[in-house]
């Protein structure tokens, strides 16, 4: 079992580690890790910053991370979120119905053709970030026709310098398996309009 102090201390470990932005580990009911995820800069490979991370933490604190916990997400701060390749956020809308939380988010083509996602769940403040993010997948696959290839892992607000880091992970499921596709942007009013650009940030580029 390891404390909320050593867990603090790997994360500012992790983000001296060249090219990482930030940390933020996750952690079972008895203090174990379960999760490291990591912002970094685009500038090195993925696989070569989860050998830093497993090779530092070993060498600093003598733990072995399984690398399967270890989630990189890459950011290119030149890179503009609001200029999707192929599907680009018009709207979204909201609307409540009791105990229950709907979104609709609107994409477009550059032909200007309107895809419509929605997503309805409970309305507690987790999962009102997982539904915008539901919503987006929704209207992205009806523009690929071909429904139900992604699926949303994980929603998380993280703080990055004093400013507010939306990180969302997108499965993509393939007969070929499973492939994880992080996505990133920064909370600058909305926070379900940035929730909507870091998924399409996840699934844009990806062979569709």
């Amino acid at each position: 079992m390891k404390s909320e102090n050593i867990i603090n201390e790997y994360e500012e470990v992790i983000k001296k580690i060249k090219d990482i932005v930030s940390a933020k580990i996750v952690t079972n009911e008895n203090g174990q890790i379960e999760e490291i995820h990591v912002l970094a800069n685009p500038n090195r490979n993925p696989k070569q910053l989860v050998r830093d991370i497993e090779s530092t933490l070993m060498a600093t604190y003598g733990s072995q991370i399984d690398h399967r916990k270890i989630s990189i997400a890459q950011i290119d701060n030149h890179y503009e979120l609001d200029k999707m390749s192929r599907l680009i956020f018009d709207r979204l809308e909201s609307t409540v119905w009791g105990t229950l939380f709907e979104i609709k988010v609107v994409l477009k083509d550059k032909n200007g053709n309107e895809y419509h996602g929605t997503s309805k769940g409970v309305r507690s403040a987790s999962n009102k970030l997982r539904l915008a993010a539901c919503a987006t997948l929704n209207a992205a696959e009806q523009y690929i026709k071909s429904p139900n290839i992604f699926n949303i892992e994980e929603v998380m607000v993280s703080d990055i310098a004093n400013h507010d880091i939306v990180i969302v992970g997108v499965s993509k499921i393939t007969t070929l398996g499973e492939e994880i596709l992080p996505g990133v942007a920064v909370v600058k009013e909305d926070l379900n309009e940035t929730i909507v650009m870091a998924t399409l940030c996840a699934v844009d580029g990806v062979d569709w």
